[in-house]
Order: C-alpha cells, then sequence, then structure tokens
C-alpha cells in the first residue's frame, strides 16, 4: 500500500512539474484595468492527477500548482483563499470523474440538453416577459414603478422590481440593470455553454472513436466523452465564478463598479475554451496512460 501511494505521489509530481512549466509562459489577459486571465494549457495536467488516483491527489496537486506557481512567477498579491478554491476544485475533480466516468452516456446527453433547454426557455422568457410588462430602465428612471399596478404582470417583471426598489445602496434604475442580466442573458449564456458541451462531445467523441479504430492510444472509457468535459468544464467554471468573488472582494476594486455577470463572463468564456482544448489533451493522455500497464496499475 506504501508504495502504490509512494509510486502514486511520483507521477503527480511529474504532471505537476510539467503543470509549472507550462504556467510560467501561460498568457496573462487585460480585464477592465486588471490582469484578470490567464490562458493556458497548464490546467490540463493539474487535472490528471485527480482523475488518474482520486480526489485528494487533485486535491494537494491543485493547491500546491496554486503556492509554486505564485512563487515562479508572482503577477498578483497572493491570497490564501485562492489556494483553498483550487484546493476544493481539484478534489471536486476527482469526485466528479469517480461520479461520471461509469454512467450512461445517452442518459448524461440528455440530462446535459434538458437543463440547457431549460436555461435558454427560462432566459428568453425574461426577456419577452419584460418587453411585455414594459419593464426597462426608463421604468426606474421616470419613477413609473411607483405609481404601477404589478398584480397583473409577469413573476419575472414583479421580482426585478421588487429587489430593483428593495436596494438601500443603489438606485432602482442601476439595480435594475444588474438584476435583469442575472435574470435573463446570464441563463442564455449558460444555455449557450450547454450547446457548446453538447456540440465538444460529439465533436471530440468523433475522434476518439476513430483513433480507436485505428488502434491508437484513446481514453479507457467506453461511450461518450461527456463525463470526462462535464468534469473538468463544470469544476473549471465553478473555480473560475469562485476566483472571480474573491478577486472582485479583496483585489479588484474596479470590478466592483461593474455587475459581477459583466466581470463573470469574459473570464467563463475564457475558462470555457481553455477547457475544451484541456478535455481533448486529457482524453489522449489518459489513452497514454491506459496504454502503460505500470501506471494503469496505479489508477482507482
Amino acid at each position: 500500500m506504501v508504495n502504490l501511494h509512494l509510486r502514486r505521489m511520483i507521477v503527480s509530481a511529474l504532471f505537476l512539474a510539467i503543470s509549472l512549466v507550462f504556467r510560467y509562459y501561460s498568457a496573462e489577459l487585460p480585464l477592465f484595468g486588471a490582469n484578470g486571465m490567464r490562458v493556458g494549457i497548464h490546467g490540463v495536467f493539474a487535472i490528471m492527477p485527480a482523475i488518474l488516483f482520486g480526489p485528494w491527489y487533485g486535491a494537494v496537486v491543485s493547491g500546491l500548482g496554486d503556492v509554486l506557481g505564485h512563487l515562479l512567477r508572482p503577477l498578483e498579491s497572493y491570497l490564501p483563499v485562492m489556494t483553498v478554491v483550487m484546493v476544493v476544485g481539484g478534489f471536486l475533480r476527482g469526485s466528479t470523474w469517480r461520479l461520471l466516468r461509469n454512467r450512461n452516456a445517452a442518459a448524461i446527453r440528455v440530462a446535459v440538453l434538458s437543463i440547457t433547454i431549460l436555461f435558454l426557455l427560462f432566459g428568453g422568457y425574461g426577456i419577452v416577459r419584460l418587453r411585455i410588462d414594459g419593464v426597462n430602465q426608463a421604468f426606474f428612471e421616470q419613477g413609473t414603478y411607483t405609481t404601477t399596478d404589478t398584480a397583473s404582470m409577469g413573476f419575472i417583471s414583479r421580482l426585478l422590481i421588487e429587489r430593483s426598489v428593495d436596494s438601500t445602496t443603489l438606485p432602482p434604475s442601476v439595480m435594475f440593470a444588474r438584476r435583469r442580466v442575472e435574470s435573463t442573458y446570464a441563463p442564455i449564456v449558460a444555455g449557450v455553454f450547454g450547446l457548446m458541451l453538447l456540440g465538444v462531445d460529439i465533436f471530440v467523441s468523433k475522434r476518439v472513436e476513430k483513433e480507436k479504430t485505428e488502434g491508437q492510444s484513446v481514453a479507457y472509457w467506453n461511450g461518450s466523452i461527456m463525463p470526462l468535459a462535464l468534469t473538468i468544464i463544470l469544476v473549471s467554471l465553478l473555480i473560475n465564478f469562485a476566483n472571480t468573488i474573491v478577486l472582485r472582494e479583496l483585489l479588484f476594486d474596479a470590478w466592483k463598479l461593474l455587475p459581477f455577470t459583466v466581470v463573470w463572463l469574459p473570464r467563463a468564456l475564457s475558462s470555457f475554451m481553455v477547457s475544451i482544448v484541456n478535455v481533448y489533451i486529457a482524453a489522449v493522455l489518459l489513452g497514454i496512460c491506459n496504454k502503460q500497464p505500470h501506471i494503469r496499475k496505479l489508477c482507482t
């Protein structure tokens, strides 16, 4: 047992070292006056221990990667809470992979498609309902909300009016602008992400099946690439969401002047696009590991 854990630690350390090298050469993109987005493929190598050996290895490697990465190339002030987020993210990746890797591919696709449709319908309904009820920026700037009977309005309109008027920190018109994005456009963007995820599943799965028929290295699960895509993409978006909150509240004051959704969406899109590349790289790496008997014996 000791030898097993030692060998897993050695392989994890190799993945961590590769991740740190690629992290050093990753690109930092500005966002609203700060280096708010890191773009690179280093993350996939920190993800591999979680997928191969389980959530605890993923948590340790992700945490060490954040600390050592900052020491090697400090860009902003070090925030311990960011390391905590990375540790939790690494653990979630390992747990999510264990939960999904043997699930029925068709069932996962149907579930993702159903949730995607719900997001799109909800966001579309919100936009249409607000237009029908005449609830817009001018509705608050002109004070129309003080004399309008909201009983006949849709629940989205009533909810946004109540949440905008009840604010004690910002004018109703400003609060409405923020809440409208969160209640209408954000669900639509989430739905678009869902459609893109399904597209990634179709594209990468075809490539994996092609490599399988040609006798090349492929991942060791059968069927859809969706379990791996969900593991990498969803957890990456969750980490990105949490990190955005941390950076917004503790480091970048300029971000507080903007709606959270406006700050997060560019970061989420960047994370999503990088994760798509990481999914394919992870699939290839899993296939290579599967062809190595001494590594396959270490996998959970």
